[in-house]
C-alpha cells in the first residue's frame, strides 16, 4: 500500500506548483497586456513605470520560485508564505499604479489568501486575509484622503477584505475537513496493511497449499504448504500453470469445462495423494483459487479406524474357523500314521495337510493385522535401525548374504512405530533375500536410505536382485490375497503397505531397469531435514 503521508506530501507539493504557474501566466498576461496595449487599457493609467517593474518583478519572482519549488521540498510551509506575501504586495502596487480599486486588481488577492489558508492549514495564515484586507482599505483610503478619486471607494474595499475573510475561513475549514479525512484513511491504511500481513502469514503457515491463478493460468501465489506438495518446482513467479506441474494444469482444465471442483492427483509416484479443490474468486478477472490438501494424514486416520473395525470382525471369524481346521489337521495326522494307508493316499492327506497350513498362516497374518495396535510413531535412528536389521537378517538365514547398507546423511532419523517399521521392513528384505536367491544363487539385498531432494522428505529403498515384476502384475502386488507363489499367503505386502500409512508414510514399488525390484518407503518430512522458502506473491 502506498504511504500517505508522503502521497499527501507529494499533492500538496504539486498544487504549489499550479499556484506558482498560475502567478506566472497572471503576471505574463498583465506584463503583455500592458506592453501591446499601453494607451487603451486602464492597465499602468496612474503610473506605467511603476506598473512595467512591479509586473516585471512579478513575473521573475514566479518563475524564480518555480524551480526553488522543485529543490526545496523541505521548507514548504515557509515558501507557500512567501509567495502569497509577495502576491499581496505586487497585486497592491499594481493596483496602485492603475487606479486603485476600481480596477478590479485587488479580486486576484482573494486566490492568493485562499491557496494560504489550504496549502498552510494553520489558524495563522488567516494573517494573509488581514494583510489583503489592510492593502485594499489603505488603497482606498489613500485615494479618498489624497482626491485623487471622486468617489468613496472604502465600502467597496471592505466589502471586498469580508470577502477575503469569508473565502480563507471556508478554505482553511475545507483544508482541515481533507486533512482529517487523510489521517483517518491513513489509519484505515494502516489496519489493512497489517491485516494484509496477517492474512498472508496465515496463509503461509497454513497446512493448506493456496494457489491462485489468472485467467491464463500463470500463478499470481503460491503458499508454502503448495509449493512443498508440488516438490517445490523453481521460478514460480509469472509462470504458466502447465510449467509448473502440467497435470494440476489438465485439473483446472477440466474443472472450467465439467464444473468438477473436486479431484486428486499424484505428483510423483511416490508422492502422497494429493486432493484439489477449485473454486472462482472473481468473475469479472477470472482468477481461480485451487486448494491442495495431502490426504496422508486422513489416510492416516482412515487406517487406524479399519485396524480397529477389522480387529473386532477377524477375532470370531477365526476363532471359528482355527478350530475346525485343527481338527481337521489332526485326523490328516492320523490318517497319515495309519498302518493300511495306501502311498495314493498318503500323497492326498500330505496335500491335505499342507494346504491346512497354509488356511493357518493366511489366518495367523489376519489376527496379527486384526490385532494391530493404533500406531505410535517415534523418532527412529536409521543407521543403528538397520545395522539391527541386517544381523538379525544374517541370524535367520543359513545362506552367506550379501547385504549393502548406504545411509546419507548418516544421521537421518524418521518418524515411525518403530516394532511396525521392524515388521515391513523384515517382511521386504526376507521377500527381496529369497527371489535374489531364486533367481540368481545369491542373497543380494541393498538398503540405501537419503533425503528426496523435491520432497525433503526421507526414504528407505530395499533393492533385491530377483527376477522383477513384470507391469501387468506389480498392479496387484499390494491388494490382500494376490500372491503369484504357490506358497504365499497374499497378505504381506498388503499388511506392509497398511503399516506405513498408518504412519503417515507410503509404500510403493519402483521397478529397476537392471533387473531386480526396488520397493520405497517414504517416510513423512522430518523438520530437523525440512527446508522452508518463501512463497511468492
Amino acid at each position: 500500500m502506498k504511504d500517505l503521508k508522503v502521497e499527501h506530501q507529494y499533492t500538496s507539493l504539486r498544487a504549489l506548483q499550479i499556484y506558482t504557474i498560475y502567478r506566472i501566466v497572471v503576471a505574463g498576461f498583465l506584463l503583455v497586456l500592458f506592453q501591446a496595449k499601453a494607451g487603451e487599457v486602464f492597465l499602468g493609467q496612474k503610473s506605467p513605470i511603476l506598473f512595467h517593474w512591479s509586473s516585471v518583478i512579478y513575473l521573475c519572482t514566479s518563475i524564480g520560485f518555480y524551480f526553488i519549488n522543485k529543490n526545496r521540498s523541505d521548507i514548504f510551509r515557509f515558501l507557500v508564505e512567501i509567495q502569497v506575501f509577495i502576491d499581496i504586495v505586487l497585486l497592491t502596487l499594481l493596483m496602485h499604479a492603475s487606479g486603485g480599486i476600481a480596477t478590479g486588481l485587488g479580486m486576484l488577492m482573494a486566490v492568493s489568501v485562499t491557496t494560504a489558508c489550504l496549502l498552510v492549514e494553520r489558524t495563522s495564515s488567516i494573517v494573509f486575509a488581514a494583510i489583503a484586507t489592510a492593502a485594499v482599505l489603505g488603497e482606498a483610503i489613500y485615494l479618498n484622503l489624497s482626491g485623487q478619486s471622486p468617489d468613496d471607494y472604502i465600502t467597496q474595499a471592505g466589502l471586498l477584505g469580508a470577502t477575503f475573510f469569508a473565502t480563507s475561513l471556508f478554505a482553511l475549514l475545507t483544508a482541515r475537513r481533507l486533512k482529517q479525512s487523510e489521517l483517518e484513511a491513513e489509519l484505515t491504511s494502516a489496519d489493512l496493511a497489517s491485516m494484509e500481513k496477517l492474512n498472508e502469514k496465515i496463509i503461509q503457515f497454513m497446512k493448506t497449499g493456496v494457489i491462485v491463478v489468472d485467467e491464463d493460468h500463470n500463478v499470481q501465489f503460491m503458499n508454502t504448504a503448495a509449493w512443498q506438495l508440488l516438490e517445490m518446482p523453481e521460478h514460480i513467479e509469472g509462470q504458466n500453470l502447465s510449467i509448473v506441474n502440467n497435470e494440476l494444469n489438465a485439473k483446472v482444465q477440466q474443472w472450467k469445462k465439467t464444473g468438477h471442483a473436486r479431484s486428486s492427483f499424484k505428483q510423483s509416484p511416490t508422492g502422497p495423494k494429493i486432493d484439489i479443490t477449485l473454486s472462482q474468486i472473481d468473475h469479472r478477472n477470472d482468477q481461480s483459487l485451487i486448494f491442495l490438501e495431502d490426504s496422508t494424514p486422513m489416510t492416516q486416520q482412515a487406517q487406524n479406524l479399519k485396524l480397529a473395525s477389522l480387529g473386532r470382525l477377524t477375532a470370531s471369524i477365526a476363532h471359528e474357523i482355527r478350530n475346525p481346521l485343527g481338527a481337521l489337521s489332526h485326523a490328516a495326522q492320523l490318517i497319515y500314521e495309519s498302518p493300511d494307508i495306501t502311498e495314493a493316499d498318503k500323497r492326498l492327506v500330505d496335500m491335505v495337510q499342507k494346504n491346512a497350513i497354509r488356511v493357518n498362516a493366511i489366518i495367523e497374518n489376519v489376527m496379527q493385522l486384526s490385532q494391530r495396535r493404533v500406531s505410535e510413531p517415534q523418532s527412529v535412528n536409521l543407521s543403528s535401525f538397520l545395522k539391527n536389521i541386517c544381523d538379525e537378517l544374517e541370524k535367520n538365514n543359513k545362506e552367506k548374504l550379501q547385504l549393502f547398507v548406504d545411509i546419507n546423511p548418516e544421521d537421518l532419523s524418521v518418524q515411525f512405530d518403530i516394532s511396525q517399521l521392524m515388521q515391513v521392513v523384515t517382511n521386504l528384505s526376507e521377500n527381496g533375500i529369497r527371489h535374489s536367491l531364486s533367481h540368481t544363487g545369491r542373497g543380494s539385498l541393498s538398503l540405501i536410505a537419503g533425503i528426496n531432494f523435491k520432497t525433503k522428505r526421507p526414504f528407505l529403498d530395499i533393492i533385491d536382485k530377483g527376477e522383477g515384476i513384470p507391469p501387468s502384475v506389480a498392479e496387484n502386488i499390494f491388494e490382500p490375497f494376490f500372491t503369484t507363489s504357490a506358497t504365499g499367503t497374499g497378505l504381506g505386502l498388503y499388511v506392509s503397505k497398511e503399516l506405513c500409512e498408518a504412519n503417515r508414510a507410503q509404500l510403493n514399488f519402483i521397478p529397476v531397469p537392471a533387473g531386480g525390484s526396488c520397493f520405497r518407503i517414504s517416510f513423512a518430512r522430518d523438520d530437523k531435514h525440512d527446508t522452508t522458502s518463501s512463497a511468492i506473491n
